[in-house]
C-alpha cells in the first residue's frame, strides 16, 4: 500500500469519528462503499481500535442514549445496536448505563402521542399497546404506561 492510499483511508476514518462515534463494522461498511479494499482498511481500522480513537463500547453507550432521548425503548436500542455490529455485552451494558425508568419512559412516550387519559375503548388501548411495542417497550413497560398502573 502506498503512503498516499494509506493517508486518503487514515482521513476518511478520522472525518468519520470526528462528525460522531461510529462502530467498527459501520466504518468498515462505508469504507467498503467507497470501493476501499478491506484488506488495505482493516490494519489501519485496527490502529486506531488500539488507540481508543475508535471503540464500540463508546459508540453503543453514545446511540443508545441517543436513542432513550428519542423515546426507543430498550428492545429497539438493543435491536439497533446489534445492526451496527455491537456485540450483545456491549448492547445490554450501554442500555444499563442510560440508568433509565422504562416504566417511566413508556409512559411518557404514551402520553406525548395519545394524551394522559386512561383509555377504555379497547381499540384504542391496542392502537396504543401496539404503537408502544413499535418503539422498542417490553409488555410490562406496555401495560404500565396503557393502564397507568
Amino acid at each position: 500500500m502506498s503512503d498516499f492510499d494509506r493517508k486518503f483511508i487514515t482521513d476518511a476514518i478520522t472525518r468519520m469519528l470526528a462528525r460522531r462515534e461510529h462502530s467498527f463494522d459501520e466504518i468498515c461498511r462505508k469504507l467498503s462503499q467507497k470501493g476501499i479494499e478491506s484488506d488495505a482498511f482493516i490494519p489501519i481500522l485496527e490502529e486506531f481500535r488500539e488507540a481508543n480513537i475508535q471503540c464500540d463500547k463508546r459508540f453503543a453507550e453514545s446511540r443508545a442514549r441517543a436513542l432513550y432521548h428519542k423515546g426507543a425503548g430498550p428492545r429497539k436500542i438493543k435491536l439497533d445496536l446489534q445492526q451496527y455490529g455491537v456485540n450483545e455485552y456491549d448492547a445490554q451494558r450501554a442500555i444499563q448505563e442510560i440508568e433509565a425508568d422504562w416504566f417511566e419512559a413508556a409512559l411518557k412516550v404514551k402520553v406525548k402521542k395519545f394524551g394522559a387519559g386512561r383509555e377504555t375503548d379497547f381499540k384504542y388501548a391496542m392502537k396504543q399497546k401496539q404503537f408502544l411495542q413499535y418503539r422498542g417497550f417490553y409488555s410490562e413497560h406496555i401495560e404500565f404506561a396503557v393502564k397507568g398502573e
